[in-house]
């Protein structure tokens, strides 16, 4: 059984520190003050992509003490030594993936996990996230919503996650590539049908940022042409559910034989199988 950790109230690196730090997502101008300040006090910067991390340290005229490639294939694996090395020698390390938050749909999970195991100081320093940027500009409910970063790339692995989702009422948040986005968006018709509003949010942040709205059945005549990183915003279901009648009658008719009146079986199957009063009910007068 591991041990319980505290999380530490000094945000200093007296005893090593790891940081993941936000970057743009398009824009060079989204960053924060403490993040520049934070990447030029870097003992070491790590990033996804040395070549599109210095970029942006070259426009914030940066000259990193330390640059090193940590992405996805090797995050596993070198997290380790890197982490022991901040630890040994009590650096700053800071954590960049390609675009936005680090550890969302892009390495840097690992890095913290490592980073908690060896008792080593982690904090992030927050800024743009795609996913919540296109959520806000969609104009689809905020309220609650639900993030699944990339589905699949075939087809059939798709519709397996989505017909699962179906049902969901809260809105939906997709990442996907220009080059698939509008297959995947004929399979979210195919699955959710033409009367579900969306939203594909590309090229967030920049000169050709667009938001095209509407409804699944439409997409032919709304989506055309895809370039730039996608994010699909789908609102919920709601509308009512598809039923099992005959699996629902027969637990009425068992619930209904000890006894308790029909209104409060509705209620207890309604919590059970996250279904509608009211559609229970109409089974149990037929029964």
């Amino acid at each position: 059984m591991s041990k319980p950790s505290k999380t530490m109230k000094k945000n200093d690196a007296s005893e090593g520190l790891v940081a993941l730090v936000s970057t743009p997502i398009g824009n060079l101008s989204d960053i924060t003050y403490r993040a520049v300040d934070y990447l030029r006090e870097a003992d070491i910067i790590a990033c996804e992509d040395t070549r599109n991390t210095g970029v942006l340290l070259n426009h914030y005229q940066i000259k990193p003490k330390k640059l090193i490639s940590l992405y996805a294939q090797t995050e596993a694996k070198n997290s380790v030594s890197l982490v022991n090395e901040v630890k040994e020698k009590k650096l700053k390390l800071a954590y960049c993936s390609d675009a936005g938050m680090p550890g969302i749909s892009d390495p840097g999970c690992l890095l913290i996990k490592e980073a908690i195991k060896q008792n080593v100081h982690v904090t992030v320093l927050p800024g743009p996230n795609a996913a919540l940027s296109a959520l806000v500009l969609s104009g689809i409910d905020t309220a609650d919503f639900s993030f699944y970063g990339f589905l699949p790339t075939k087809a059939g692995n798709i519709k397996t996650i989505l017909n699962k989702i179906k049902d969901r009422q809260e809105t939906l948040i997709f990442y996907e590539s220009p080059n698939r986005a509008v297959s995947t968006l004929h399979i979210m018709r195919e699955v959710f049908g033409d009367e579900r509003e969306f939203a594909l949010v590309r090229e967030l942040t920049k000169i050709y940022e667009e938001v095209i709205r509407g409804k699944l059945g439409d997409i032919d005549e709304l989506v055309t042409d895809v370039k730039g990183e996608c994010v699909i915003v789908v609102n919920g279901f709601h509308g009512e559910k598809e039923i099992d009648e005959r699996q629902l009658k027969k637990e009425i008719s068992q619930l209904l034989k000890t006894g308790k009146p029909l209104k409060e079986c509705a209620k207890e199957l309604a919590t059970k199988y996250d279904l509608k009063k009211n559609q229970i009910y109409k089974l149990g007068l037929d029964i």
